[in-house]
């Protein structure tokens, strides 16, 4: 599956299919508190699914398979529908705190992330071309701490919209807000890859060897 297909559809399931699910078991007469946690439950289906299919978990699929087993898990305990909401955008805050964490690790978070959509030859090649361009280093840890940071404040607005919106529209508003906030991450990663990519002619999520000429050339 192309990599854009591949990013859409986790979107597509993670974001959007859950407040769908929500609604649609709510029109049916489901409780509120059932309603959220079946949603919730279908992210963590997917990548289970995945992850068996696969037969192998990078660190990234391992955390967000850990952050969805949290979510259950504690939805299931859980008493209130508003305990469940808040509880979900503290979990985005806790993963936009993990992935600025990555910036204390020898590798952040946009490297590992762009690793995990090449093959073994291609990753070969980003490692290599990690320990060798400053460039590299520099242009995916900006984005480190730009996803991390985006993600850190979608989650602490989430917690204010689920403490102080009624539970019905909180599934609806914390999605649209942060399909909102994600549209403006992405359109920020495109613009500045397309400016590694004319600055270095090269692409700097993609699966060519990500040495530039001037950096790969002896003094």
């Amino acid at each position: 599956m192309p990599t854009w297909r591949a990013a859409a559809t986790a979107i597509l399931v993670a974001a959007v299919l859950p407040p769908a699910v929500f609604y649609v078991l709510r029109s049916q007469g489901i409780s509120q508190w059932l309603a959220l946690t079946l949603s919730g439950a279908l992210p963590a289906v997917r990548m289970v699914v995945t992850a068996a299919t696969q037969r192998r978990v990078n660190d990234l699929e391992a955390f967000m398979i850990g952050m969805l087993a949290v979510r259950i898990v504690t939805s299931l305990l859980a008493g209130s529908p508003r305990v469940i909401l808040v509880k979900d955008a503290g979990l985005g805050a806790a993963a936009g705190l993990w992935i600025l964490g990555s910036l204390l690790v020898a590798k952040p978070f946009a490297f590992q992330a762009a690793q995990s959509w090449h093959g073994p030859a291609a990753a070969a090649a980003r490692e290599a071309a990690w320990r060798v361009s400053p460039a590299l280093r520099s242009a995916l840890t900006r984005l480190t701490v730009l996803w991390g940071g985006a993600q850190l404040l979608d989650g602490a607005a989430g917690v204010l919209v689920a403490l102080l919106m009624p539970v019905e529209a909180v599934p609806a508003l914390n999605r649209a807000k942060g399909l909102a906030l994600l549209s403006a991450v992405l359109l920020a990663t495109v613009s500045c890859s397309r400016h590694y990519r004319r600055r270095h002619a090269l692409s700097l999520f993609g699966s060519t060897p990500l040495i530039t000429r001037k950096e790969g050339r002896s003094p």
